[in-house]
């Protein structure tokens, strides 16, 4: 029987919001893509209900910030109850937006992805096939070829560059390469309950730390609200989800006023990560590479945080400028924070899930004092106890982390020269971008040019834009709030190489550019660096 082949630079298996986003990235770099799902469409009933600053500003990046806001709640906080009618003894209220958008936002999962898949269809190199299931699949130095099974049983031949496993929790791609989920799963099982219609006017989440019985009470968009309820080791997860016996752990927070059920379920927990996220030519991205619990409601955002990294990395392999070697630096760089999101979720569930009464009136008490002494309680209202995006190791140039080095810049609002406020990546663009402040001198080095980074000289609110001396091609915005003073006071004089993710490459005089330039060079192409090659010049001199 013949079988149609199609070639193709990423196949994607999985749609679900690991998966479309990625896409969204590659498709932006006009990147030839793939992404197949088992299933007929994207999700419809709801899943996850946070999205955090850094993954709203991902779909900023991909050009569905608007799209996306639409159906999300911004800013909302959380509230600790000692118990349905007790206290609040703590709350979490974060008002800071560092990164262009609020830290804690909640959402509709089905929402979500129906706007990433229309956004799909901005693209002309992306094709996107529902109801196509990955049969096989082997690899070798040069790619990956698939073998897939259509809904009405044909099948179809891939070859790509490149495939990355989005396929969930249970990943038959994780399977079939024979890596290990290292970790373990929560003894503790939750009963999980969507609404609509809902008639409850408070907007913060509601956190019940009650021994006897936890319970999550997380508004959403369009009066929308879900209620997490912990079941005991003996409880039935069956009868729990019988409609009387919702209703009796509901009746607490519903007070017998009718509730429109869209979805139940029983979740048992997991706190997981695959022993490795790269298999040669194949990438796992999501949670089929790792599984957090939902006290942080980081799990999703994770995902998200997986899709951009490695997507730019993708993009730019298929385009020359990076190596396929360098793209070990996504695991390099996104394992130890995807990790330290499921240490704060673990913590996270012993303040919301107590064991016992003893350890509940602890942690009560703890709370409580706390919310007396400033620093303490502003540590937990502005949720500063979130671990910030860092890399530590990766695509970086030289330098230290005292200098921003690895960790993400800041998205101020900004005016440009035509009297226009938007929010700074909208200047820069999904690309690298050399920035400065109050100074833009000429930059010569040919790797500039062949990583297509753009020039962009911030300045400081009370400096006149028109005023500004610019080197060819470059740009000035002011930063109306000076929300970057304090950063570059401490780095007087020097340049900032920006990733398209956002991440601070690295910090450096204009002395010091030919330096700084080369080694970085060398790490966007590792097999060279050992030999000491002129990648960078013939980088230059090979691309447009």
């Amino acid at each position: 029987m013949q079988i149609d082949t199609i070639k193709t630079a990423v196949l994607i298996v999985g749609a679900g919001p690991t998966g479309l986003t990625l896409a969204n990235v590659l498709g932006q770099s006009g990147v030839d893509t793939v992404v197949i799902d088992r299933n007929a469409s994207t999700v419809g009933e709801p899943r996850a209900v946070s999205i955090d600053d850094e993954s709203l500003r991902t779909m900023q990046a991909i050009g569905l910030a608007g799209e996306v806001l639409k159906n999300v709640v911004t800013g909302y906080g959380v509230h600790y109850i000692t118990a349905p009618g007790g206290r609040c003894f703590a709350k979490v209220e974060p008002t800071a937006s560092e990164y262009g958008y609020p830290r804690r936002n909640a959402f509709r999962q089905p929402l979500l992805e129906a706007s990433l898949r229309e956004g799909l269809g901005r693209f002309a190199s992306v094709r996107m096939w529902f109801g196509h299931t990955l049969d096989n699949f082997r690899q070798d130095a040069n790619g990956v070829v698939a073998t897939i099974v259509r809904s009405d049983g044909s099948q179809l031949r891939i070859e790509a560059g490149y495939m990355v496993a989005a396929d969930g929790g249970r990943s038959p791609v994780r399977e079939r390469l024979g890596v290990a989920m290292a970790g373990s799963t929560f003894k503790s099982r939750w009963l999980v309950v969507d609404t609509e219609n809902d008639d409850d006017p408070f907007w913060q989440t509601r956190v019940y730390c009650d021994a006897r019985r936890p319970v999550v009470d997380v508004p959403g968009p369009h009066r929308t609200r879900r209620y997490e309820v912990l079941l005991h080791p003996g409880e039935d997860a069956e009868r729990a989800m019988q409609p009387a016996r919702v209703a009796e752990l509901l009746r607490p927070f519903r007070q017998g006023r009718p509730t429109d059920i869209v979805r139940k379920v029983v979740y048992t927990f997991h706190a997981r990560m695959a022993e490795k996220w790269r298999i040669g030519r194949v990438f796992l991205a999501g949670d089929a590479a790792h599984l957090t619990p939902p006290y942080a409601g980081q799990g999703l955002n994770s995902g998200i945080r997986d899709a951009h990294n490695l997507g730019w990395k993708l993009a730019a392999a298929t385009a020359g400028t990076l190596s396929d070697a360098a793209l070990d630096s996504y695991e390099t760089e996104r394992r130890p924070h995807a990790w330290s999101l499921i240490r704060l979720a673990l913590n996270l569930g012993i303040v919301m899930a107590p064991r016992t009464r003893l350890q509940a009136w602890l942690v009560h008490t703890f709370f409580t004092l706390s919310g007396a002494i400033a620093p303490i309680r502003d540590y937990f209202l502005q949720m500063k106890f979130k671990p910030k995006p860092y890399y530590a190791q990766g695509l970086l140039g030289p330098g230290a982390a005292s200098d921003g080095r690895g960790s993400m810049f800041a998205q101020p609002l900004v005016r440009t020269a035509h009297g226009s406020e938007i929010l700074l990546d909208e200047a820069i663009g999904h690309q690298f971008a050399l920035i400065g402040y109050n100074q833009c001198p000429a930059l010569e080095h040919p790797l500039w040019r062949a990583l297509g980074a753009v020039r962009l000289c911030i300045v400081s609110k009370e400096r006149d834009l028109s005023g500004i001396d610019l080197p060819a091609g470059a740009v000035a915005v002011c930063d109306q709030n000076d929300a970057l003073r304090n950063f570059f006071s401490g780095r007087p004089g020097k340049i900032v190489l920006i990733r398209p993710d956002r991440y601070i490459a690295g910090c450096f005089a204009p002395a010091e550019e030919a330096a700084f330039a080369g080694a970085f060079a060398h790490s966007l192409d590792s097999r060279h660096a050992q030999a000491g090659s002129g990648y960078a010049h013939g980088l230059a001199t090979t691309r447009p």
